[in-house]
């Protein structure tokens, strides 16, 4: 059996200190730490040696991967997630719980220091897209949110004004259509984790190098950092594109169906 952690002040330090170890790929545990978005669960209310952090479909352990307890919130993970890098022998009990339902994903990890605003602006003055692009404030999150035309989810955030409130995004529009979209779909005190989407009629043709190099730009004069956590060749591209620097890859874990 698990519980919901409440998100209160010593919670909060508790769950840092259970993920000082473990690799901070995205703002996930950052998130949860600071009580801005996402849920913590635990064994034990009391005296917690296990804590499981959730994001959306995201997934990480610390503590203790070898009790009864573990293997049964283990035995809980939801298929269509990804367990995210976690404490040690989370993955092992991963494996030997789903077997060949789990399958690896490896992902790449970028650092933003090598970002610069210059590069950014000439890629923008270079660029093929020579549509519109606009912040995306709280009533086009409401119309982006509702239309189903790109991919935009609100599920962290309170409601279309929070996000506009919190968050940063911006949209491409061709024709007065939107085509693409970039934004924060989470955000900490120090930074976003940045998501894009293009619709598949206009790939290839510059979109998300436009909306991309908004949502940076937008970043640095805020001093925020933009983080990038590629899944596919694509996204690695866009990134080397915008001046991000490769740091390595990891591995996640993804619960298929049998």
């Amino acid at each position: 059996m698990y519980y919901e952690l409440e998100l209160t002040k010593i919670n909060r330090l508790k769950i840092a200190h259970a993920f000082r170890d473990v690799p901070r790929v995205d703002m996930s545990i950052a998130c949860v730490v600071e009580g801005q978005m996402g849920q913590a669960f635990v064994d034990d209310l009391a005296q917690p040696s296990i804590y499981h952090v959730v994001i959306g479909p995201f997934h990480y352990f610390a503590g203790t991967a070898v009790s009864p307890q573990s293997h049964t919130m283990m035995a809980n993970f939801p298929r269509y997630n990804l367990l995210m890098p976690s404490s040690d022998g989370w993955a092992a009990l991963a494996r030997q719980q789903f077997g060949d339902a789990l399958q690896t994903n490896v992902r790449h990890s970028f650092s933003s220091d090598s970002l610069s605003a210059s590069h950014l602006n000439q890629l923008l003055n270079d660029g093929s897209f020579h549509g519109e692009i606009v912040a995306l404030d709280a009533a086009l999150a409401e119309q982006m949110s509702t239309a189903g035309t790109l991919y935009f989810d609100l599920a962290d955030f309170d409601s279309a004004e929070d996000f506009a409130a919190r968050g940063l995004g911006f949209v491409a529009l061709a024709a007065g259509q939107p085509v693409g979209i970039a934004f924060s779909s989470l955000v900490c005190s120090h930074g976003i984790e940045v998501s894009i989407f293009v619709d598949e009629g206009h790939r290839r043709q510059g979109v998300a190098t436009a909306v991309a190099a908004h949502l940076l730009l937008a970043c640095l004069a805020r001093g925020l950092h933009p983080n990038w956590d590629a899944a596919n060749p694509e996204s690695v591209k866009l990134a080397d594109r915008l001046g991000y620097r490769s740091t390595g890859s990891y591995e996640a874990y993804f619960h298929t169906q049998n």
